[in-house]
């Protein structure tokens, strides 16, 4: 030990044995082991604090510490719906986290109104509300966060109402919650600009004919989550013909209309002139039907459509074209087109088309006889955008995810990437493209000799495969092209694959002889 430290011990062992003195003439019980700890602890938080003062982080310029916070109370952050409240939640956490760094940081940020901003309306105290100021205001609150008794509500309602020009955010996923949303929305909430509600919505409540205290933040509201439960009915699309400013707009609609009839008094346009995005999920193929049709916003836009059960004839395939490109031949030709393939936990393989800006989401029937209206859907995607190379994407499937694979043979598929297949599965995959027909296709498919007659490049990702397999599907497709001058695949890409059998660059010599590059990464 050295001579200083050395000092220090012997004058603060000294300080000690006054300091508990001291107390112990005070009051006998300050003798007691609890009360020496007690003194012991409140000691510690003093050296601590005294230490953080001289530490790097407290000597940062003023400045520096203003950035610093800045970008932790990043206001256009908490307001973004992209922003999950898990992740709102999160940030709260964070931000807790940094008042405990120093005295310093800590007064700082309870001194900042954004830092009271963010009301989880479930958990706040009333007093706080007023230490906001007059920051722009979330409101939130999240299922699972407390008991479910949310006492508080009552409390914030009347101090929050009389805030209501602040607000510019209402997110919840809370049931409970429900009524006090209503409440606020009801007040009229002139500037709220993002509404996201997960659970169910009577918007038979904000449908009314005449101009009301309503309408005033539904013509100004840029952001509309609308998440299931949700019914797809007549007033909710009524409320969408209010809301003219929106620039992004989510609907997971979970339940449609019983028949059409329910429908009739539904209005014919609905205009959203600002949308920049909309993301819309139905449950039924006959709900989208009831809704894309009338939708007028922005060729520009980003879309997406995700139809939850079975694609079927219930739904005539340009009206869900037209929603997702609505002038095919006054915009550019998507630059990439994907389809991909993937198992869906709670639901048979799922689809997933991409094209530029717009996508589309489907759950194909493993009917023989149905599966072909998905196909047809597919195909008059494609023809509706002048057929475009697709790259096709099969994701760990089984052995319907090789089903539905399969049936898309006849589509413009340029570029096929298998990934995460067994070693058995890949020997399928490959005896199909090489004309062997594995597995017994949809009888709504006719392929006059192999699929993926377009077929250029072959990319296998995490697969066990034996590379005399490529040779033999190579070697079969070659004596069976529809047109012996057709070029077919130029190429194969290995990624991160186990192999077994023969030596890779005996294959890959003998597919060069047959004009394919075989390239391992």
């Amino acid at each position: 030990m050295d001579t200083l430290s050395k000092l220090i011990q012997e004058r603060l062992e000294v300080f000690l044995e006054d300091l508990l003195g001291a107390a112990g003439s005070l009051s006998r019980a300050a003798s007691s082991p609890a009360a020496k700890i007690e003194i012991f602890d409140t000691i510690d938080k003093m050296i601590r604090r005294r230490r953080n003062e001289h530490t790097c982080f407290i000597q940062l310029p003023t400045d520096v510490v203003h950035l610093i916070f800045g970008m932790a109370l990043n206001l256009d952050r908490i307001h973004d719906p992209d922003l999950s409240l898990d992740d709102l939640e999160e940030h709260r956490r964070n931000l807790l986290s940094m008042r405990c760094v120093s005295v310093a940081w800590n007064a700082f940020l309870l001194s900042r109104p954004e830092y009271w901003c963010v009301i989880d309306i479930t958990a706040t105290a009333p007093e706080s509300v007023a230490r906001a100021q007059q920051a722009p205001l979330c409101l939130y609150s999240k299922q699972g966060s407390g008991d479910g008794s949310h006492p508080s509500l009552e409390l914030l309602s009347p101090i929050l109402l009389g805030r209501a020009t602040q607000v510019r955010t209402i997110r919840s996923d809370e049931e409970n919650a429900y009524d006090f949303g209503i409440r606020m929305l009801r007040a009229g909430l002139p500037d709220l600009e993002t509404l996201e509600l997960t659970k169910a919505t009577d918007w038979a409540d904000m449908d009314e004919d005449s101009p009301s205290a309503d309408a005033l933040w539904l013509r100004n509201l840029r952001i509309l989550v609308l998440k299931s439960p949700l019914d797809l009915n007549v007033h909710l699309l009524r409320v969408l013909t209010k809301c003219t400013n929106l620039a992004k707009l989510t609907l997971h609609a979970d339940n449609g209309p019983d028949s059409a009839e329910e429908m009739n008094s539904a209005p014919s346009l609905i205009s959203l002139p600002r949308l920049k995005e909309i993301n819309m999920e139905v449950h039924m193929c006959s709900d989208v039907g009831y809704i894309a049709p009338i939708l007028r916003f922005p060729d520009h836009s980003r879309r997406s459509l995700r139809i939850d059960d079975d694609v079927s004839f219930e739904v005539s395939p340009s009206d869900i074209c037209q929603f997702l490109f609505p002038d095919p031949d006054g915009s550019p030709a998507p630059q990439e087109t994907s389809l991909e393939i993937y198992d869906d936990p709670d639901s048979w393989p799922r689809v997933a088309y991409t094209a530029g800006t717009a996508s589309l989401d489907l759950s194909p029937s493993l009917d023989d006889e149905k599966y072909g209206e998905f196909r047809t859907l597919i195909q008059a995607v494609q023809a509706h955008i002048k057929n475009p190379p697709v790259t096709l994407t099969l994701h760990n499937a089984n052995k319907w995810g090789r089903f539905v694979w399969q049936g898309l043979g006849d589509v413009n598929v340029t570029k096929i990437w298998v990934k995460h297949m067994g070693r058995m599965g890949i020997v399928k995959i490959l005896g199909i493209l090489g004309g062997k027909h594995a597995l017994p296709i949809p009888t709504s498919v006719e392929h006059k000799r192999g699929p993926f007659e377009s077929l250029k490049e072959l990319i296998l990702g995490a697969t066990e495969l034996d590379p005399r397999h490529l040779t033999s599907m190579v070697e079969a497709r070659h004596q069976d092209l529809l047109k012996p001058s057709k070029t077919w695949l130029t190429k194969i890409t290995l990624i991160s694959c186990f192999l077994y059998g023969i030596e890779l660059d005996d294959a890959a010599t003998e597919l060069a002889t047959m004009g394919v590059a075989l390239i391992q990464c």
